[in-house]
C-alpha cells in the first residue's frame, strides 16, 4: 500500500530541536487520506528552519493557526524547502492521490505548485470554526467530522486503486505499458493523470519510486535489493535519484537514520 515517506524533517537536527511533528491514522478514513498531521513548534524559532517536503502526488488541506487560513496545497516534481519562523501551529490532511479530485472536482494540476484558499471551493463549509478551538484533539475532531461528511459522498476510488497497483511494482511499469493496459493513447492518459493526480504519468511513477526506495531504506533492505525491486539500472542512477530528492546519498540516509 503506497504511503508517502516524507523524511527530510527527521534529518535535520534544528527541525527536530524546533518543532514537533505528528500523524494521525484514522481508521474510519483509511480509503482516502494517508494521515491528519500536526506540526507545531516547541519554542520560539529564533532563525529561519525548513522542512523540506518531498513530492508525494498527494495534495493536502493545510490549516494554519497563526495566519488563520486554510488552503490546498500540493507540489509536484521537486523537494520544496518549506520555510519555518518564529512559532507556528499548523494541522493539516494528506489526501491520497486521485480524492481531491473525486471530492472536489477540480483538476489536481490546478492546485499542484499553486495552493489556493480552501473557502474557493468549500463554500458552504463551517471549517472555519475550527480557529474558535483551542485544544488540538477538538480541532482534530473537527476536521475529521468534516472529512467524514465529504467521504459520504458516491464516488469512485478507482484511480487511488491504480496507484496502489504501481507502486507494488514500479520496475515493471511503463507509461507505454500503462496506456495500453487501460486502452488509452499516450496523450488521453496524459490528461487523466493531470486531472486525477496532478502530475504526468512518468512523473507519478518516479514519485511512486522514489517512496518505495525510502520505504526499503527504512526496512533495511540492501542497495542491491533496492535496485533489483524498483528497477534501476545500476547503483550510480538509484544514488543520484534519492540525493536529488533528500540531499543525503542511501548510505548516508542509513547512517542519519541510525
Amino acid at each position: 500500500m503506497y504511503y508517502p515517506r516524507q523524511l527530510p524533517y527527521l534529518l535535520d537536527k534544528e527541525f527536530l530541536e524546533n518543532i514537533e511533528y505528528k500523524e494521525y491514522h484514522i481508521e474510519e478514513l483509511k480509503k482516502d487520506i494517508m494521515c491528519i498531521w500536526t506540526m507545531k513548534s516547541k519554542k520560539k524559532i529564533e532563525k529561519t528552519i525548513y522542512n523540506y517536503i518531498l513530492p508525494d502526488a498527494c495534495i493536502d488541506i493545510v490549516i494554519d493557526f497563526r495566519c488563520s487560513t486554510i488552503s490546498f496545497a500540493g507540489f509536484s516534481k521537486e523537494t520544496i524547502p518549506f520555510e519555518l519562523n518564529e512559532t507556528i501551529e499548523y494541522l493539516g490532511v494528506r489526501l491520497k492521490p486521485s480524492i481531491f479530485y473525486a471530492l472536489f472536482y477540480v483538476d489536481a494540476s490546478s492546485i499542484m505548485d499553486a495552493p489556493i484558499d480552501f473557502f474557493i471551493l468549500e463554500k458552504e463549509s463551517h471549517l472555519e470554526t475550527i480557529f474558535d478551538i483551542e485544544n488540538m484533539e477538538e480541532r482534530i475532531d473537527l476536521l475529521k467530522q468534516y472529512l467524514l461528511m465529504k467521504m459520504k459522498e458516491n464516488f469512485s476510488r478507482k484511480y487511488v486503486d491504480i496507484v496502489n497497483e504501481l507502486y507494488q511494482n514500479p520496475r515493471e511499469q511503463t507509461v507505454a505499458a500503462i496506456a495500453k493496459r487501460f486502452g488509452y493513447d499516450k496523450r488521453h492518459l496524459f490528461r487523466i493523470f493531470k486531472t486525477q493526480y496532478g502530475v504526468s504519468p512518468k512523473v507519478l511513477l518516479n514519485i511512486l519510486r522514489l517512496h518505495l526506495c525510502l520505504t526499503l531504506l527504512l526496512e533495511r533492505k540492501t542497495l542491491q535489493d533496492i535496485l533489483e525491486i524498483c528497477g534501476f539500472y545500476d547503483q550510480s542512477h538509484f544514488i543520484r535519484e534519492i540525493k536529488k530528492y533528500t540531499g543525503f546519498s542511501p548510505l548516508e540516509l542509513l547512517e542519519v537514520l541510525g
